[in-house]
């Protein structure tokens, strides 16, 4: 799922008055970047970087929230937070776009049109206060039984993700980070350039957080295996991540660089409208059921009794999907609670939801992740250099993203809190053997922490 961030100055958020020399921490996420990316061809600098590192690759839960994942190291059921909108029609900050009636219709997801989108977001903020606002292209109908619950405020914030986060521990263990990642910035050019200025410079942050997402856009746009992609965008990035080394070894006595894919991304082969596959049901949407439609999962709830014996009927006859029952949604670690749907669809590799509600009718999408089954998109890199040993050289296979988490706490020097449900990559300095599971089939022993905000008054 794409988002477009929302341009605002970046964070510096310091805990200790008084410079002084220290290590620093890199970690730096690279939206979709495969791990296959990392070889002789696309990246040379970071494949041979890889060699003489920690290496292997990242599972992403599944999902839209990998942010809460990567941050607080806690999986979708445990965390409560499943993407970026949640059905609660009592709390919805879009109730209001009832009163539009017939002009709702004229929202479309056009290009165009994308002033109508805006002029929801501003109104939205305006009328609740809601800090994020952004319908993306939910249909009017359905738009009032939604709110969002991802992004509610800055999630470097106190307590913004609803357990232990890393930078709630470095506050708590006076070390200052520079945060650098979404939504902050899509810029690229002007993330890099600000983390390697700031590196030379010797500014005292203990942990850089920092995000390119040229993997992400371009592979939406041109595909993962693309000409493009391959000989162009990904030398360009590996070019950057090779300045942010040569910045950390001529300015830092010693440091650590983590590289973390947060998911990969998978050619798209065809396209599956889901929308259109109930337009000839005798239920009403809105009336009878409410859908909303991901890239690569689509979820119902039922409204009438009506509404769900006519959707139920339909759904096993779409080509190409799955439709995902409880006890499969309990093994994936996806949430059961009805605010998270009475029914998943979700679609098989290389098959495209279209019209999404995230993305214009008018554009062209040549990738896309989400995917349950990973054989296409495949999984994130994982690369982990460090100066004085901390990460010693070796394979560490498959991992799940729940352990950066875990992982950063050990590299930045804090204690690991007991909400987080992963296993670091390093534990004084040794690399671990890689897990045998990745996703826990029962639900861990852990309080529940809901990414909600307060209710709207």
């Amino acid at each position: 799922m794409t988002t477009t961030p929302e341009t605002q100055p970046a964070p510096t958020t310091e805990t200790s008055a008084h410079p002084r020399k220290r290590h620093a921490t890199v970690f730096i996420i690279m939206d979709a970047g495969r791990s296959d990316y990392v070889n002789d061809d696309s990246m040379p600098f970071l494949h041979g970087l890889s060699k003489s590192s920690l290496r292997g690759s990242f599972e992403s839960p599944p999902g839209f929230a990998q942010r809460t994942v990567l941050f607080s190291g806690r999986y979708p059921d445990t965390s409560g937070n499943f993407s970026a909108f949640v059905f609660d029609p009592e709390e919805s900050p879009f109730k209001w776009v009832r009163k539009l009636g017939p002009l709702g219709r004229l929202v479309k997801p056009y290009k165009a049109l994308f002033p109508a989108r805006w002029a929801i977001n501003k109104t939205t903020k305006i009328i609740n206060g809601t800090y994020h606002a952004d319908p993306a292209w939910i249909p009017p109908k359905f738009l009032p039984f939604f709110r969002p619950c991802e992004d509610m405020r800055p999630l470097y914030e106190p307590g913004a993700l609803g357990a232990a986060s890393i930078f709630d521990l470095c506050r708590g263990h006076d070390l200052r980070f520079r945060y650098l990642a979404h939504p902050v910035s899509g810029n690229d050019e002007e993330v890099h350039s600000t983390l390697v200025r700031e590196i030379r410079a010797g500014a005292p942050y203990d942990l850089y957080v920092a995000q390119l997402s040229t993997p992400d856009q371009q592979g939406h746009v041109h595909g993962p295996h693309s000409d493009a992609m391959r000989k162009g965008f990904l030398r360009e990035l590996d070019r950057k991540i090779a300045s942010v080394h040569a910045a950390l070894t001529a300015s830092n006595a010693s440091w650590d660089l983590f590289i973390c894919g947060d998911h990969g991304m998978a050619p798209v082969e065809r396209r599956v409208d889901i929308l259109g596959a109930l337009k000839h049901i005798r239920a009403k949407p809105a009336k009878d059921y409410v859908v909303f439609v991901n890239s690569t999962l689509a979820v119902f709830w039922y409204l009438t009794e009506k509404g769900r014996r006519e959707v139920e009927a339909v759904l096993p006859r779409i080509p190409g999907t799955e439709v995902i029952d409880e006890p499969r949604r309990k093994k994936l670690r996806i949430p059961t609670e009805r605010r998270w749907g009475d029914r998943m669809l979700a679609a098989k590799a290389g098959v495209l939801f279209w019209p999404d509600y995230f993305h214009v009718k008018d554009s062209t999408i040549k990738g896309m992740h989400g995917y349950l089954d990973k054989t296409a998109e495949t999984h994130g890199m994982l690369v982990l250099a460090g100066s004085q040993g901390r990460a010693r050289s070796g394979e560490v296979g498959l991992r799940s993203l729940v352990d950066v988490f875990p992982t950063l706490c050990d590299l930045i020097g804090v204690p690991t809190p007991k909400t987080q449900e992963g296993t670091s990559i390093v534990s004084n300095g040794h690399s671990l053997p890689p897990q045998a599971s990745l996703i826990p089939v029962t639900t861990p022993v852990t309080v529940r922490h809901p990414n909600s905000p307060p209710p709207q008054s």
